[in-house]
């Protein structure tokens, strides 16, 4: 099983910040505000002094308008940051688990799929609008400030079908012979028909011909059909992580 600490540098790998100063240990990053995951603290190393770190951060944070965020996982440094955050009045936010299979195993439990799944390398319009009308949170600006984020790091991208109107896409993650599935989305209209696992499929038989052997995913422990999905298809909990937010 990975270490803890290698999957939560994977994950920062997958999804990277525009911004991250080192602290002492812990990486800070920020990113317009556009999703947790890219404004949030990731504590890898316990700082020599706490308070002082916590105080940089904090200020730092509010001076670009983001509420102070950490993700607190069983690799954050010092062992008792939860704790500590906790008691400093951060509130606890999305519980989540990470799940790591073989890609072999995955594509061994998935059938053929029904439509065809158009794969390409980077994002269009299309595919980015079509996620932030399912998942997205805020405006034009917060839309191109995600689309960056995604443009950062190696990918594939997933659409079904290639033309207009779009029904699901999805976005596979490409780090150090790993892959990271991110932005699985389905049209509620066509929910319940296999295409969410159309576009893992596509995705990973695509990222097999890049050598890719292993993938990993992020869900919400509280997201419990996507749970069951992934625990059909061979998916077992690596590791897990929360936020703590200062409201």
């Amino acid at each position: 099983m990975i270490a803890e600490a290698r999957m939560d540098a994977l994950m920062n790998q997958g999804w990277p910040a525009a911004h991250s100063t080192q602290l002492d240990g812990w990486l800070v990053r920020h990113n317009a505000g556009v999703t947790l995951r890219a404004n949030s603290v990731l504590p890898a190393s316990a700082p020599f002094d706490l308070d002082r770190a916590l105080d940089y951060v904090e200020n730092l944070y509010v001076a670009h308008d983001i509420r102070p965020s950490f993700q607190v996982g069983p690799a954050a440094q010092p062992g008792d940051l939860d704790e500590y955050l906790a008691a400093r009045g951060y509130e606890l936010r999305n519980p989540t688990l990470v799940m790591c299979a073989e890609v072999a195993d995955v594509l061994a439990k998935l059938s053929e799929p029904p439509t065809a799944v158009n794969i390409s390398t980077a994002p269009d319009d299309d595919w980015m609008d079509f996620w932030w009308a399912v998942d997205g949170r805020g405006g034009s600006a917060a839309q191109a400030a995600a689309r960056q984020i995604l443009n950062r790091s190696r990918a594939l991208y997933a659409v079904i079908p290639s033309g207009s109107p779009i029904q699901a896409i999805g976005r596979l993650a490409l780090v150090d012979g790993w892959a990271g599935l991110y932005c699985l989305a389905v049209d509620p209209g066509h929910r319940r028909r296999g295409l969410a696992q159309a576009v893992i499929h596509g995705l990973l038989q695509r990222a097999t011909t890049l050598g890719v052997t292993r993938v990993w995913l992020q869900v919400v422990e509280s997201n419990t059909p996507a749970r069951a999905l992934y625990d059909r298809l061979g998916f077992q909990t690596a590791s897990r992580y929360h936020y703590r937010v200062l409201p």
